[in-house]
């Protein structure tokens, strides 16, 4: 599932390098460093943060998890307590050492600001289901500003905050979650996501004036556009006929490894065909790496679960 979040910081880095704008201005670093060099702190930053949210929970949700899911890897005794904080501890450290790298003050501060969102949806935000969607939408948004802070083809960012959104909604609903999801839970919603999307769409006009980077034909929105219509096939074929836990599963699974496609469909939106390429020989990584972890571990039709 961190495919997702590797495909958005090699989304803005390949992107960043390809303009000439960004030149000479206030990223001189990671306009200089090789490609490979910078993909590989974006990868180490994102699989960082990733770690240390998704070790948070299990931390945070002990007592939680050893009354409802003493099958989970600490109350089953398989993780010691320590063990997980060391392990919650370092990946945070790895993220914002990795983003040291970049030589650039606003990228360290963007890690902080990302790893403090994921503090807060998980300490709090995860329980009041407005705040843990928009939450949700603005980590991943967030997290897209770490390795050019000054990113202003804000478009990319705002589909992936939509589409975080959305997934949160969707799983929320299928694992039935308390609260349950009323209309005004859904209107409040719906209010945060129209605020955020005008701030992010907004902060990009502002700088250039488009939405679009100059020369771009809008023409060019048929990949992402066609990118949305074939997950929400994808996305309705494999809940549709299963339990219920079971499609949440499939929905984060799916939901996360699909922001590659959506990066290269960007990119061909830019006319960047290299691009695109890489980031759509990740997103095919990703989907062989899940089907082969399926595959070898048994879980294909069983929630993920960290095994001993």
């Amino acid at each position: 599932m961190a495919f997702g979040a590797i495909s958005d910081l090699w989304f803005v880095i390949l992107l960043t390098q390809s303009q000439k704008a960004y030149y000479g201005s206030m990223l001189p670093q990671i306009c200089e460093m090789s490609t490979w060099a910078a993909l590989a702190l974006g990868a180490i930053i994102a699989v960082g943060l990733f770690a240390f949210g998704a070790s948070l929970n299990d931390v945070l949700d002990f007592r939680h998890d050893s009354a409802f899911s003493p099958e989970r890897p600490i109350p089953a005794g398989r993780i010691r307590m320590g063990q997980a904080i060391v392990v919650t501890t370092g990946a945070l450290i790895m993220a914002i050492l990795a983003s040291v790298f970049f030589w650039d003050i606003g990228s360290i501060l963007v890690t902080l600001l990302t790893a403090t969102g994921i503090l807060f949806y998980n300490a709090a935000g995860k329980h009041i289901p407005v705040m843990g969607f928009v939450t949700v939408g603005l980590v991943h948004a967030c997290h897209m500003f770490i390795p050019n802070r000054e990113l202003v083809f804000t478009l990319p960012v705002w589909l992936v905050m939509s589409h975080s959104m959305a997934i949160a909604m969707t799983v929320y609903v299928l694992e039935d979650k308390r609260p349950k999801m009323t209309r005004v839970t859904i209107f409040a919603t719906a209010i945060g996501w129209l605020v955020w999307s005008a701030i992010l769409l907004g902060a990009g006009m502002n700088r250039e004036g488009r939405l679009l980077p100059e020369g771009t034909s809008p023409a060019g929105l048929v990949y992402p556009m066609l990118a949305v219509v074939a997950f929400v096939i994808v996305a309705w074929w494999k809940i549709t006929g299963v339990p219920n836990r079971a499609g949440a599963e499939k929905m984060r699974r799916y939901g996360a490894m699909w922001q590659s496609w959506y990066g290269a469909a960007w990119m061909m939106t830019l006319g960047l065909t290299g691009q695109a390429l890489l980031l759509g020989l990740l997103a095919v990584a990703g989907f062989t790496a899940m089907t082969l972890i399926k595959e070898i571990t048994g879980t294909t039709d069983k929630p993920i679960e960290y095994r001993g």
